[in-house]
Protein backbone atom coordinates (compact mmCIF):
# COMPACT_ATOMS: atom_id res chain seq x y z
CA UNK A 1 0.00 0.00 0.00
CA UNK A 2 2.81 2.43 0.87
CA UNK A 3 4.56 1.72 -2.41
CA UNK A 4 1.40 2.47 -4.38
CA UNK A 5 0.90 5.76 -2.48
CA UNK A 6 4.49 6.72 -3.15
CA UNK A 7 4.03 6.01 -6.85
CA UNK A 8 0.91 8.16 -7.00
CA UNK A 9 2.69 10.97 -5.19
CA UNK A 10 5.64 10.76 -7.57
CA UNK A 11 3.56 10.79 -10.78
CA UNK A 12 3.00 14.60 -10.92
CA UNK A 13 6.71 15.23 -10.38
CA UNK A 14 7.62 12.89 -13.24
CA UNK A 15 5.07 14.59 -15.47
CA UNK A 16 6.64 17.97 -14.70
CA UNK A 17 10.12 16.65 -15.53
CA UNK A 18 8.86 15.40 -18.90
CA UNK A 19 7.24 18.75 -19.66
CA UNK A 20 10.42 20.66 -18.80
CA UNK A 21 12.53 18.37 -20.98
CA UNK A 22 10.23 18.95 -23.94
CA UNK A 23 10.27 22.77 -23.76
CA UNK A 24 13.07 24.50 -25.74
CA UNK A 25 13.06 27.58 -23.50
CA UNK A 26 13.42 25.45 -20.37
CA UNK A 27 16.19 23.41 -22.02
CA UNK A 28 17.95 26.64 -23.01
CA UNK A 29 17.78 27.91 -19.43
CA UNK A 30 18.98 24.57 -18.02
CA UNK A 31 21.77 23.87 -20.48
CA UNK A 32 22.79 27.20 -22.05
CA UNK A 33 21.66 29.98 -19.71
CA UNK A 34 24.44 29.41 -17.21
CA UNK A 35 26.96 30.88 -19.65
CA UNK A 36 24.80 32.81 -22.12
CA UNK A 37 22.40 34.07 -19.46
CA UNK A 38 18.63 34.18 -19.76
CA UNK A 39 18.68 36.90 -22.41
CA UNK A 40 21.45 35.40 -24.59
CA UNK A 41 24.13 37.76 -23.33
CA UNK A 42 27.62 36.31 -23.08
CA UNK A 43 31.00 37.46 -21.83
CA UNK A 44 33.25 38.02 -24.82
CA UNK A 45 35.50 36.61 -26.06
CA UNK A 46 35.01 33.25 -24.35
CA UNK A 47 31.19 33.22 -24.34
CA UNK A 48 29.65 34.94 -27.35
CA UNK A 49 26.50 37.02 -27.11
CA UNK A 50 23.81 34.97 -28.85
CA UNK A 51 21.93 38.13 -29.81
CA UNK A 52 24.70 39.04 -32.27
CA UNK A 53 26.02 37.07 -35.25
CA UNK A 54 23.91 33.97 -34.63
CA UNK A 55 21.65 35.00 -37.51
CA UNK A 56 24.61 35.42 -39.84
CA UNK A 57 26.26 32.18 -38.76
CA UNK A 58 23.01 30.28 -39.33
CA UNK A 59 22.93 31.48 -42.96
CA UNK A 60 26.10 29.64 -44.02
CA UNK A 61 27.03 25.95 -44.01
CA UNK A 62 30.27 26.69 -42.16
CA UNK A 63 28.47 28.79 -39.56
CA UNK A 64 25.78 26.17 -39.01
CA UNK A 65 28.45 23.51 -38.55
CA UNK A 66 30.24 25.78 -36.07
CA UNK A 67 27.03 26.25 -34.07
CA UNK A 68 26.49 22.50 -33.71
CA UNK A 69 30.12 21.82 -32.81
CA UNK A 70 30.83 24.38 -30.07
CA UNK A 71 31.49 22.63 -26.75
CA UNK A 72 28.17 23.52 -25.11
CA UNK A 73 26.14 22.26 -28.07
CA UNK A 74 28.21 19.23 -28.99
CA UNK A 75 28.27 17.94 -25.42
CA UNK A 76 24.82 18.87 -24.09
CA UNK A 77 22.95 15.76 -22.86
CA UNK A 78 19.96 16.31 -25.17
CA UNK A 79 18.87 14.63 -28.38
CA UNK A 80 19.79 16.15 -31.71
CA UNK A 81 16.17 17.22 -32.21
CA UNK A 82 15.97 18.89 -28.79
CA UNK A 83 19.17 20.82 -29.59
CA UNK A 84 17.65 21.84 -32.93
CA UNK A 85 14.56 22.99 -31.05
CA UNK A 86 16.73 25.17 -28.77
CA UNK A 87 18.44 26.82 -31.76
CA UNK A 88 15.11 27.42 -33.48
CA UNK A 89 13.70 28.89 -30.25
CA UNK A 90 16.74 31.21 -30.00
CA UNK A 91 16.21 32.38 -33.59
CA UNK A 92 12.56 33.17 -32.78
CA UNK A 93 13.34 35.00 -29.52
CA UNK A 94 16.63 36.80 -30.18
CA UNK A 95 16.05 37.85 -33.82
CA UNK A 96 13.29 39.73 -35.61
CA UNK A 97 10.78 37.70 -37.63
CA UNK A 98 12.14 38.98 -40.96
CA UNK A 99 15.60 37.50 -40.28
CA UNK A 100 14.77 34.49 -42.48
CA UNK A 101 17.01 32.12 -40.55
CA UNK A 102 16.61 28.57 -41.87
CA UNK A 103 15.51 26.30 -39.01
CA UNK A 104 17.73 23.48 -37.81
CA UNK A 105 16.55 19.89 -37.94
CA UNK A 106 17.67 17.04 -35.74
CA UNK A 107 19.18 15.35 -38.80
CA UNK A 108 21.31 18.40 -39.58
CA UNK A 109 22.54 18.57 -35.98
CA UNK A 110 23.41 14.85 -36.05
CA UNK A 111 25.65 15.24 -39.13
CA UNK A 112 28.18 17.57 -37.46
CA UNK A 113 27.60 17.49 -33.72
CA UNK A 114 29.88 14.49 -33.19
CA UNK A 115 32.89 16.51 -34.42
CA UNK A 116 33.46 18.93 -31.52
CA UNK A 117 35.60 22.03 -31.97
CA UNK A 118 38.77 21.97 -29.92
CA UNK A 119 39.39 25.67 -30.42
CA UNK A 120 36.02 27.39 -30.80
CA UNK A 121 37.47 30.88 -30.29
CA UNK A 122 39.76 30.54 -33.32
CA UNK A 123 36.98 29.01 -35.40
CA UNK A 124 34.62 31.83 -34.52
CA UNK A 125 37.29 34.44 -35.24
CA UNK A 126 37.89 32.92 -38.69
CA UNK A 127 34.16 32.86 -39.47
CA UNK A 128 33.73 36.47 -38.40
CA UNK A 129 36.79 37.48 -40.42
CA UNK A 130 35.22 35.81 -43.47
CA UNK A 131 32.03 37.73 -42.78
CA UNK A 132 33.92 41.01 -42.64
CA UNK A 133 35.59 40.28 -45.99
CA UNK A 134 32.25 39.36 -47.62
CA UNK A 135 30.60 42.49 -46.25
CA UNK A 136 33.45 44.70 -47.49
CA UNK A 137 33.35 43.13 -50.95
CA UNK A 138 29.56 43.70 -51.16
CA UNK A 139 29.94 47.32 -50.13
CA UNK A 140 32.70 47.90 -52.69
CA UNK A 141 30.65 46.35 -55.51
CA UNK A 142 27.61 48.47 -54.56
CA UNK A 143 29.69 51.65 -54.59
CA UNK A 144 31.01 51.04 -58.10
Amino acid sequence: MRLRSFGLALAPALLCVNLVQADPQANYLLHCGGCHLENGEGTLPEVPDLRHDLDWLAQTAEGRSYLTRVPGASQVPLSDQKLADIYNWMFDVFYPPHSNIPPFSGEEIARTRGLPLWDPLSARKALLSDRKEVTQAKEESQNQ
